[in-house]
């Protein structure tokens, strides 16, 4: 116990230090005679008890106050006074020091048990003043959480009427504090949501735990929609409870993200489908028909040109190019439409309003196949564009091949009708050939022109045998470029 004591007289002093010993048997006492003495202790305040005489050479009682309270005001303070000073001691009470006692044998005995209460009181009063600080700082980081959170805190009455919002559901959901103070949570939910609050919400008046958060549809002031997740807590009040504390996290993002995915997976399927076709399908134009079908299911419309003889021919029957399709063509890159961003002669996208399209060109060995015309009421995203131009190469690539088959066929065709008539025009030689052999033969007397004549039949009947045996040799590759065609 170190108590230090300010009293110009020693006879107070010793008393003083007498009667405290008796309580406190590890008592150490700084003794204060004068200012200096005053502000050494002050310098490295270490004391659990201030004891001063209300008069003193150097100055009073509430000089030594003032100043140990502005160093520890934990720290209690009494004042010691003659008899005849009662009024100075009650004022002295006012102005903060903790007890006081006067300077008689009879009430100095009083001085350690005023020391021990005083100390008692200004621990309780540290430890309030502490448990308040703590309090203050407790609320000011709620106010901050509540104030600077990112999701959205709220509070409602069991009718659903909120009775308050923290910022960012403010900014959210559109609306003023004064307005979302007259809405119910049933104003800002569209109506499949509101059936699963209510659900819950009646679990909560039966006092069951939802613990786990949910997913709810709202709609915000300029009429977007608001994913949010949600997770709530009932609030009780005297073991009454009076209305239910939520969290809601802004989930509009992900779920639109998820769902993305599954229109991206519902693509790849339409894709994959379709390069089932590329694989089977022979004839160009019950491909691209089968495209456009296959496509149609999932976007609004769709229109496939397919480049012949110069020209393109557009499928479904009936409709035509534009200036999407030149600038495609010329490019050899997608082109890219939007609500704000159309191309003059786009006839598709006028017709449609305010549809996005995408032109993208069908690009095999530097040469445009085609053009797949699509049109959607959503923005294409860069994935969906990666895939539809792939598959843009591949319905490129299957046309080049179907009309390669083509230009084998007609090469077949026209072989077999080439041997045909080769095999007619060696029949004509050889019979007025055999005509010729008989008549000189049988007319011409000139035994050496007779002989030159039957040489030259000889040779071209070498010839027409050497024809014979090509045409053999012909009939073989014709039947092998059959089976293959057949393949």
């Amino acid at each position: 116990m170190r108590i230090l004591i300010a009293d110009d007289n020693p006879d107070d002093r010793i008393l003083a230090v007498r009667e405290l010993k008796k309580e406190f048997a590890d008592l150490e006492v700084v003794e204060i005679l004068s200012k200096e003495d005053l502000e050494k202790a002050l310098e490295n305040f270490n004391f659990d008890a201030v004891i001063t005489d209300y008069r003193l050479r150097w100055g009073t009682g509430f000089d030594v106050l003032k100043a140990v309270k502005q160093v520890s005001p934990f720290t209690p303070v009494i004042m010691l006074t003659l008899t005849g000073d009662e009024e100075i001691a009650v004022e002295a009470m006012k102005e903060g020091f903790d007890d006081y006692v006067l300077k008689s044998p009879k009430h100095i005995r009083r001085l350690p048990l005023a020391v021990k209460n005083a100390i008692e009181k200004k621990k309780r009063e540290k430890e309030i003043e502490e448990a308040y600080r703590k309090l203050e700082e407790s609320e000011r980081r709620y106010r901050d959480l509540w104030e600077n959170a990112n999701d959205f805190l709220y509070v409602h009455d069991l009718e659903g009427r909120f009775t308050a919002v923290n910022r960012a559901a403010i900014e959210g959901f559109g609306y003023s504090p004064e307005d979302l103070g007259k809405f119910t949570i049933w104003d800002l939910l569209v109506s499949d949501s509101a059936e699963l609050v209510k659900e819950r919400m009646k679990r909560t008046l039966q006092s069951e735990p939802n613990e786990e958060p949910f997913e709810v549809l709202c709609k915000t002031k300029d009429g977007r929609l608001l994913w949010l997740e949600v997770k709530t807590r009932p609030i009780y009040e005297n073991g009454k409870l009076v209305g239910v504390q939520g969290i809601a996290r802004d989930v509009t993002k992900r779920k639109e993200y998820e769902e993305e995915i599954k229109r991206l997976n519902r693509l790849l399927r339409i894709v994959n489908d379709i390069n089932d076709l590329l694989v089977r399908e022979r004839d160009a134009d019950d491909l691209v028909e089968a495209i456009v079908e296959k496509l149609s299911e999932f976007y609004p419309s769709v229109f496939v040109g397919v480049a012949k003889d110069g020209e393109m021919v557009f499928y479904p029957k009936g409709a035509e190019g534009s200036e999407c399709v030149k600038e495609a063509i010329t490019s050899k890159r997608t082109v890219r439409l939007e609500p704000d961003r159309h191309i003059k002669g786009c006839k598709h996208i006028s017709v449609h309003g305010s549809f996005y399209a995408l032109t993208i060109p069908m690009v095999y060995d530097e040469k445009v196949k085609g053009v797949i015309i699509i049109h959607s009421d959503r923005p294409f995203s860069e994935d969906e564009v990666e895939i539809l131009t792939t598959l843009s190469a591949d319905v490129a690539f299957a046309l080049n091949a179907i009309q390669l088959e083509e230009e084998k066929f007609l090469a077949y065709e026209q072989i077999e009708r080439n041997i045909e008539q080769f095999a007619i025009l060696v029949d004509h030689i050889r019979n007025p050939l055999a005509a010729l052999q008989l008549i000189t033969e049988m007319e011409v007397e000139d035994e050496k022109v007779r002989k030159k004549i039957i040489e030259q039949v000889k040779r071209i009947e070498k010839l027409i045998r050497d024809l014979d045996r090509g045409w053999i040799e012909s009939e073989v590759i014709r039947e092998f470029l059959r089976k293959t065609w057949e393949r």
